[in-house]
């Protein structure tokens, strides 16, 4: 990266200027006014040459010019003859170049200089940039090629030292934060820190003076000795903040004290100094409950030595010692638990108390997750225990369907017995034959009610037709209930016919509709069985009207006699 003056110069020591951002900004609308006033002033000149050469040439174009371009210093090559297609090139190659050439000056117009440096490197691409213009309208295109070309190489110049500019400027920025931060901890190491000064004022003259190469160095040298500063500031604090935990470790919360003291005068907000100065003013406390429940733990007096390990880890959460002595305590009640619960289960598997040896094996492996011979022995336990509660429950089911004929308690347990093992056949076969036998029962149930419901009714035939279908359902063992005997009798009684005597008039027919059905015929009397139910007698004769009578047989009643004549004309 280039730079405005020679490096390799001693630069004299200075403090370091701060710049006023009003009066930057004043000067940046000076250099932009001066910018415009020189454009212009380009601009005319061009003019004036152009209305010169107008009359110079009026007599004779070809002597007057060239003679006008001597005395304004514009020398011009004679063009030679080119071909066509030769001259179309250089002059696209000559436009290319200065597109880019407006693009890159029209970007670099936009850019904050803020540096006399960089205002001169500016107008000089603008000159440039305007005699190029003067060889394309000359159609010079070779020459305003090669002037183009380097425009744009100052444009681009001009972009690194600006950004250049702009990264050592924010070194200096970074500098100064920095430095106010390590201020109030400089006499750690004074001499870095004046050392560091001195090359941050060189390194600040020279960003003013435009050697951004030598400022970014100097500001390097600052920052790296401000780093010094930083290691011994950080070697501080490392050593205080040791010392203060040992002395915490040992007891003597006021050294303790003085040492995190020590790292807060450095690092006001150190977090860790903040919450060892907690710790510190119950250290004596905490030391005396750990010596107890290190003497209670050489006796095993595990839960004792657990209790004084946590109050000292309440009292001071981050005691390490404390924190271990728990851990450590815990372990050996859980290596102490796990002998016990590991014999407890042995014993009841050899007993075939199965239940309790699975729940301390369970117990033995929350203590150790990993042991699979734990994991092997519950397996084996929990075989063997099924194993037994199959053989015990189909015992029990047996004795339910064949002594108590429970059929849904026995059933209940063989759907158990199945959740157990869905392919135990002997639970099956249970299901199976608890199943039909309460279906059965169910169904004699069922008929037994409707053959009671159409008794009631006085529909005896379906009563009947129930009361066959319940008895076909009843289990073989099963016993009438008394309610079921008196509806059998009741049956019985309604199943028997009933004689009923009818008299007409040989004339009328006469037709029965109910249980007994007899289709017209003429009678004069005639006595007719009946069996119990609800009927209907229909007399019809021609020319007369139809007469209907309602007729209720009951079984054990006698019927008055019937006479059914149609005497009544239509």
């Amino acid at each position: 990266m280039p730079d405005m003056e020679d490096p390799s110069q001693q630069p004299r020591k200075h403090r370091i200027i701060h710049w006023n951002p009003e009066d930057e900004e004043a000067a940046e609308k000076a250099r932009s006014s001066r910018r415009r006033l020189i454009t212009l002033s380009v601009l005319a000149g061009i003019a004036v040459i152009g209305v010169v050469s107008l009359i110079a040439l009026w007599d004779n174009p070809d002597e007057d010019a060239k003679a006008l371009a001597t005395r304004l210093g514009v020398m011009e090559e004679e063009l030679p003859e080119r071909d066509f297609r030769e001259a179309f090139a250089s002059r696209s190659k000559a436009d290319l170049e200065k597109a880019n050439a407006e693009s890159g000056l029209e970007k670099i117009r936009q850019m904050r200089v803020n540096h006399p440096i960089l205002t001169t490197k500016l107008v000089s691409a603008e000159r440039d940039y305007i005699q190029a213009e003067e060889l394309m309208r000359r159609t010079a295109y070779d020459r305003a090629y090669v002037s183009f070309t380097q425009v744009n190489a100052q444009i681009e110049e001009f972009s690194q030292l600006v950004e250049a500019k702009i990264a050592t400027q924010e070194m200096y920025d970074n500098f100064l934060i920095r430095v106010d931060e390590l201020k109030p901890s400089k006499h750690l190491k004074p001499e870095a820190y004046d050392e560091a000064f001195d090359a941050a004022s060189a390194g600040k003259q020279f960003l003013m003076e435009g050697s951004f190469t030598a400022s970014e160095s100097k500001l390097k040298e600052a920052t790296d000795k401000l780093q010094e500063l930083s290691d011994a500031i950080e070697q501080f604090v490392q050593t205080n903040s040791a010392l203060g935990h040992r002395y915490i470790a040992q007891g003597q919360g006021a050294k303790a004290i003085e040492a995190f003291n020590n790292v807060l005068t450095i690092n006001p907000e150190n977090e860790d100094a903040l919450r060892q100065l907690e710790r510190a003013k119950n250290a004596a406390e905490v030391f005396t409950l750990i010596g107890s429940a290190e003497t209670q733990e050489r006796s095993e007096a595990f839960e004792e030595a657990l209790v004084g390990y946590q109050k000292a880890s309440e009292i001071d959460s981050k005691s390490a010692k404390a924190q271990n002595g728990v851990s450590r305590v815990r372990r050996k009640i859980e290596n102490r638990d796990f002998g016990n619960y590991l014999a407890i289960a042995r014993n009841a598997e050899s007993k075939m108390r199965y239940d309790e040896a699975i729940k301390h094996f369970r117990l033995a492996l929350t203590i150790f997750p990993d042991r699979k011979d734990l994991s092997d022995a519950i397996t084996k336990a929990t075989e063997d225990k099924r194993q037994n509660d199959i053989t015990t429950l189909i015992s029990r089911a047996y004795a339910l369907e064949n002594d108590n004929r429970n059929w849904e308690g026995a059933r209940a347990i063989y759907r158990q017995l199945l959740d157990i093992d869905s392919e135990l056949q002997p639970a099956k076969d249970g299901l199976l034959r608890t199943g039909k036998v309460i279906r059965s029962i169910l169904r004699y149930d069922k008929y037994l009610e409707m053959s009671a419901i159409d008794a009631k009714r006085l529909k005896y035939l379906q009563a009947r037709q129930s009361w066959d279908q319940a008895m076909q359902s009843k289990p073989a063992y099963m016993e009438l209930s008394d309610e079921a005997k008196r509806l059998q009798q009741h049956l019985i009684t309604q199943s028997r016919p009933v004689p009923v005597l009818f008299i007409s008039d040989m004339s009328t027919w006469v037709s029965i509709q109910g249980p007994t059905a007899k289709k017209p015929t003429k009678l004069k009397e005639s006595q007719i069985n009946l069996l119990p139910g609800d009927y209907r007698v229909i007399g019809r004769k021609k020319g007369y009207e139809d007469i209907t009578y309602r007729l209720q047989i009951r079984g054990g009643i006698a019927q008055t006699p019937l006479t059914v004549i149609c005497n009544q004309k239509d």
